[in-house]
C-alpha cells in the first residue's frame, strides 16, 4: 500500500508511556546523545531488553528501536540478531516485515570467503569492486549475502549510472520487497529528491513505513514543502517517541524561522589560513567570495607557503569588497592553533564580535554566515556555533555533527599507559546525510572545519593552545575551556559545509600521523583535571537531557 506523507497509516509497534523519555533520561543520561549511532542504539536496546517482563516500557522502547534499525539498515547483522530475541519470545513485527528479517538473518556469513568484500574494500580499487558486484549478481545462491556488505559502497561509486546499473543487476536474485527498498535508498542518496520521493512513497508500509517517511521528510524539505516534511517526521516520531534525533528534528521542522539578516559591519570576521595549497585555497576563496558575507571582513594567513599562495592571495583580493580583505604572510608554518591566534590578533578581526574560522578546503552554503550569526543571537551564551560537515562528493556523507562526551565507564581506551577520561561521541561520521542531524542544540564541541566563535567567550576562556601544534584536538580543548567557563558550544545542523579532504583525525594512517594524534590526546587528558573531567561529562549530558525534554514536550504539545 502506498504511503501518504501527510496521512500515513504506519503499522503499530508496542506502545510507550508518554513518561518514558523523561524517565529514561533521568536513569540513563547518555540516552540523549543520539539514536542514530548503531553501536549505541544496539547497546541501549540490549540494556532495555535485559530489564525483564516487569518493565513493559523498556521492552516497548527496545522493540521500537530495533524495528527502526532493521528498516534503516536491513543488512546490520548485529541489530537483526538482537531483534530476533524479542520477536521469538512474543512476535510484534507485521508479518511481511518478520518474513524479511528472517530472510536477512539467515544469510550466510562470507567474511572468510576466498574472495571477500573486506579485502576488496581495503584495496580501494573501484574497478575491482564493480567486477565483484557484477559476478555476485549472477550468484543465485550467495549473491544477496555478497551484496549485503557491499551495498553501502555501491551507493557511493562515483559514476551514478554505473552504480545504478550494478544495483539493477541484483533484481532477479533479491526478493522484490527488499529490492524496492534498496532502490529507494539508492535514489534517496544519488537521485533528485522528486525521483527519490516517488520511490519512497511506493514502498510497502507494513515493512518499510518508518524508513520511507524519514526519507520522505528529507526529500520534501529539499523540495521546499516544509509543512509536508514536518507531517512525515511527526508521523514517525509518534511511533518512536523515544528516538532522540526524530524528536530534535520534529522540533526543528516546527520552528518558523525568518530569513536571517546579513552580517553587519563589526559583527563578524571570517578567517582562513593555509600552507602550500595554492590551487585548493584559490578554489575555496573563490567560492567564499560568492557566498553572502554581508559586511563581514575576511582575513587570510599564508602559513609559511613556498608555492604560489602569496601571489594567489593578491590576485583573489579583488573578489572581495575594498578594505574588507586582509592578508597576513608568515615566513614559517606556525601550526593551526598558532595561525588562529595570530588571526585573532589582527586589529580588524579583534574589533569584531564574532570570528568564523573556515578550513582552506571547506565550501559553505551561500547564506552560511548569516544563519550561524542568527543562531548565535538566539543563544547569546554560546561560546561557539558550529554546523554539519559533509563530504564534497555525492552522496555527501556526514563527517561530523555535534560532539559530546560518553560517561568514562563507556569509553574505549586507546592508550594502555595513559589515563583516559574524555571519550567523545561522534554520532555520524560516514553516515548518509538524511536530515536526522539537521537540528539545533547545545553541546560540548563542534567541528573546527567551520565554526563561529564569540569574542566574549574567547576573552573569558582564552584562545587556542599552541601546545597542540601543528593540529589535532586544539578545537576540542578550547571548546572544553569555554564550556567550563560557562560558554557551551551550540550546534546548528541545518547549516551544512562541504569539506573536501576530511578530518586529519580520520585520515591519520602513517606512524608519524598516528603518533601526533595520540600525543595530542595525551596532552588533552592532562590539560583537564579529574574534577573538571567529571564535571564535563555530567554537565554535558545534563544540558543535552534538559534540551531534549523541553523539545519533546513542545513536540507533544503540537497535538498532530
Amino acid at each position: 500500500m502506498p504511503i501518504d506523507p501527510r496521512r500515513p497509516a504506519l503499522s503499530p509497534l508496542p506502545a510507550l508511556s508518554p513518561h518514558f523519555l523523561p524517565a529514561v533520561l533521568d536513569a540513563l543520561p547518555y540516552w540523549a546523545l543520539t539514536s542514530e549511532q548503531k553501536e549505541l542504539r544496539r547497546s541501549l536496546a540490549g540494556l532495555l531488553l535485559a530489564q525483564g517482563p516487569g518493565r513493559p516500557d523498556c521492552a516497548a522502547a527496545a522493540k521500537g528501536l530495533l524495528a527502526y534499525a532493521f528498516q534503516r539498515d536491513p543488512f546490520d547483522r548485529e541489530s537483526l540478531a538482537l531483534l530476533a530475541r524479542p520477536q521469538a519470545d512474543a512476535p510484534f513485527l507485521p508479518a511481511k516485515a518478520a518474513a524479511v528479517t528472517g530472510l536477512l538473518a539467515a544469510l550466510p556469513n562470507l567474511e572468510n570467503d576466498e574472495v571477500s568484500y573486506a579485502a576488496i574494500a581495503a584495496s580501494g580499487d573501484r574497478e575491482l569492486l564493480a567486477r565483484y558486484l557484477e559476478i555476485s549478481a549472477r550468484d543465485n545462491a550467495a549473491g544477496l549475502a555478497r551484496l549485503a556488505p557491499a551495498f553501502h559502497a555501491l551507493c557511493r561509486l562515483p559514476d551514478v549510472e554505473q552504480a545504478e546499473a550494478l544495483l539493477r543487476g541484483f533484481a532477479p536474485i533479491v526478493p522484490p520487497p527488499l529490492f524496492a527498498r534498496l532502490e529507494a535508498e539508492f535514489a534517496w542518496l544519488r537521485r533528485p529528491p522528486e525521483t527519490a520521493l516517488e520511490k519512497l512513497l511506493t514502498l510497502d508500509v507494513e515493512t518499510w513505513g518508518l524508513f520511507a517517511l524519514v526519507g520522505a521528510s528529507h526529500c520534501l524539505e529539499r523540495l521546499g514543502d516544509r509543512s509536508a516534511a514536518q507531517a512525515a517526521c511527526l508521523a514517525v516520531r509518534r511511533v518512536l517517541p523515544q528516538h532522540v534525533n526524530l524528536t530534535l528534528r520534529a522540533f526543528e521542522l516546527s520552528r518558523k524561522r525568518e530569513a536571517p539578516r546579513p552580517a553587519r559591519a563589526g559583527e563578524a570576521a571570517v578567517c582562513l589560513y593555509s600552507m602550500n595549497k595554492e590551487a585548493l585555497f584559490r578554489e575555496c576563496l573563490t567560492h567564499l567570495a560568492a557566498t553572502d558575507l554581508g559586511e563581514a571582513m575576511v582575513a587570510v594567513l599564508d602559513n609559511g607557503s613556498t608555492d604560489g599562495t602569496g601571489a594567489m592571495l593578491e590576485a583573489v583580493a579583488g573578489l572581495f569588497p575594498a578594505g574588507r580583505f586582509v592578508i597576513v604572510r608568515l615566513p614559517v608554518n606556525i601550526g593551526a592553533p598558532g595561525a588562529r591566534n595570530w588571526l585573532l590578533s589582527v586589529p580588524e578581526v579583534a574589533a569584531c564580535q564574532h570570528v568564523a574560522f573556515l578550513d582552506d578546503d571547506a565550501f559553505p552554503e551561500r547564506n552560511w554566515l548569516s544563519r550561524l550569526l542568527a543562531t548565535a543571537r538566539e543563544h547569546p551564551q554560546a561560546g561557539v556555533v558550529g554546523c554539519a560537515i559533509t563530504d564534497c562528493d555525492p552522496p555527501r556523507d556526514h563527517q561530523s555533527a555535534d560532539f559530546n562526551l560518553f560517561p568514562p565507564q563507556m569509553g574505549r581506551p586507546s592508550m594502555a599507559e595513559a589515563k583516559e577520561r574524555l571519550f567523545v561521541c561522534e554520532p555520524c561520521r560516514g553516515a548518509a546525510d538524511v536530515g536526522l542531524f539537521a537540528y539545533v542544540r547545545p553541546c560540548l564541541s563542534v567541528s573546527g572545519c567551520c565554526h563561529l566563535l564569540s569574542q566574549k567567550a574567547i576573552k573569558a576562556a582564552g584562545p587556542f593552545d599552541i601546545r597542540f601544534n601543528p593540529t589535532q584536538f586544539d578545537d576540542l580543548e578550547r571548546d572544553i575551556r569555554s564550556f567550563l567557563a560557562g560558554f557551551p558550544s551550540v550546534y546548528d545542523g541545518t547549516v551544512r559545509v562541504r569539506h573536501k579532504q576530511g578530518s586529519s583525525l580520520a585520515l591519520a594512517q602513517t606512524q608519524a600521523q598516528v603518533s601526533q594524534v595520540l600525543g595530542n590526546k595525551i596532552k588533552l587528558e592532562y590539560c583537564v583535571s579529574d574534577a573538571d573531567a567529571d564535571r564535563l561529562w555530567r554537565d554535558n549530558l545534563a544540558l543535552l537531557g534538559k534540551d531534549l525534554k523541553e523539545k519533546a514536550a513542545a513536540v507533544e504539545a503540537l497535538g498532530v
